[in-house]
């Protein structure tokens, strides 16, 4: 299946997404940019249509912390957050979310990250 471009537009589109190249590595890692969601949708479009391929290289939304808490304070980079959508339930295997309970008791961070792009 495809990803539902529109409602992900109609829902995120203003957000600001970190968006790693990976095709490139820095110091083990990829180097990350932040983009408007809409924009890197129109990216992920464009890709598709292209045979998979782009000159800017295979690009990836990654560790965008859509479900952050509005108790934890919006560190810069790491994108728009919508608490209010209620958008994350831990996995009935993984419900002892014991990483996320403590961080989310100190109100310093979490972990629920959202992941998504093209093949490749």
């Amino acid at each position: 299946g495809k990803p539902n471009f529109e409602h992900l537009l109609q829902k995120f589109g203003e957000a600001v997404v970190p968006v790693a190249n990976c095709d490139v590595k820095e110091y083990n890692s990829n180097p990350k940019e932040q983009l408007p969601f809409k924009e890197y949708v129109e990216y992920w479009r464009e890709y598709i249509g292209n045979g998979y391929r782009s000159s800017r290289g295979c690009l990836y939304l990654k560790d965008w912390h859509l479900s952050r808490s509005e108790l934890v304070p919006k560190a810069h980079g790491l994108g728009i957050a919508f608490p209010e959508l209620d958008v994350y339930t831990t996995p009935v295997y993984f419900s002892s979310d014991w990483l996320n309970e403590y961080w989310d008791a100190v109100a310093v961070d979490d972990f629920r990250f959202v992941y998504m792009g093209p093949k490749g």
